[in-house]
């Protein structure tokens, strides 16, 4: 998965514009310098290039005033679409945005985009400025959630969090919290202190547990995007303990290498769901589990 950045060298800088140009503004004969304004020295810039140094993606992201921020000039190239790049800037500007205490986000959407957006937790507002004579925008506004990192269905991240305090205490006194949910991830962190053993690593059954969590929660929202309800348990796991974990814990889940079909809850009352899960230690992988979940109606 190729990273989200911000443009160094003035060939960045180039291929950022060229890219955003190119998308945005030369399929109406806009010329160059057109996609850009008087905010940029200002703004947030991100963008996204593979290994041979195509940009594929960018986005920018600047504030109106200390409470609200806005995002612009969003684009994906051409063939590199239905990749998660849009969602991925779209995160990581939304956590700029929060972490600096914007209370609400906007942007103004072309209409083949407001499905996009409406996924990601945006409201249209209302109808606004006509571009080139036939691009009509939309004012889209969305709040910030509890957590910065919660990116998708805040609602549905907040009742799973709740669900653990409450049914599963055990949960709680690990600190063990969710910490995104994305388009392509599911991840949760720990606190350390609450966890630690003799040797000041994290317990094995404190990885075990986390794993397991966050397994669960995965399946939990796995659920609720195909709009289904019910008991989820842990039937099978496997983990093997890579390295001691001693500064930072953090577990993840790739949404795309999850299986089973859930969907067999509707018509067969039962369903099984498998959940690989990896657990690290700041960006070093230190444990690798896969959890069989069983659903039941």
């Amino acid at each position: 998965m190729f990273p989200v950045i911000s443009p160094q060298s003035s060939q960045d800088w180039q291929d950022y514009y060229q890219l955003r140009w190119q998308v945005l503004r030369a399929p109406w004969d806009q010329p160059r310098g057109s996609e850009q304004d008087d905010l940029e020295q200002d703004a947030e810039h991100r963008y996204i290039k593979n290994n041979e140094g195509e940009v594929l993606a960018v986005a920018r992201l600047h504030f109106n005033n200390h409470l609200q921020a806005q995002v612009r000039y969003m684009a994906v190239a051409e063939g590199h679409r239905g990749q998660h790049l849009g969602s991925r800037l779209l995160h990581e500007l939304e956590k700029i945005a929060w972490t600096q205490d914007a209370q609400e986000l906007v942007l103004f959407a072309r209409e083949r985009a407001l499905a996009f957006y409406e996924r990601h937790g945006y409201e249209v507002v209302e109808k606004a400025h006509l571009a080139y004579g036939d691009v009509q925008h939309w004012k889209m506004v969305k709040q910030k959630p509890s957590e910065p990192g919660w990116f998708r269905h805040p609602d549905w991240t907040q009742v799973l969090q709740d669900t653990w305090r409450e049914s599963i205490p055990i949960s709680d006194a690990m600190g063990i919290k969710v910490e995104s949910y994305t388009d392509w991830q599911f991840s949760t962190k720990a606190d350390l202190k609450a966890n630690l053993n003799l040797h000041n690593s994290m317990f094995a059954g404190s990885v075990y547990s986390m794993a397991t969590l966050t397994g669960w929660g995965a399946t939990y929202l796995a659920l609720k995007e195909l709009n289904l309800e019910g008991d989820i348990v842990l039937a099978d796991a496997e983990i093997k303990y890579l390295k001691p974990l001693t500064t930072a814990p953090g577990a993840t889940v790739t949404l795309s290498e999850c299986s089973g079909e859930l969907s067999e809850l509707e018509t067969q009352g039962k369903a099984k769901y498998t959940v690989p899960v990896n657990v690290y230690d700041g960006d070093v992988l230190v444990a690798k589990f896969c959890g069989v979940f069983f659903v039941k109606r």
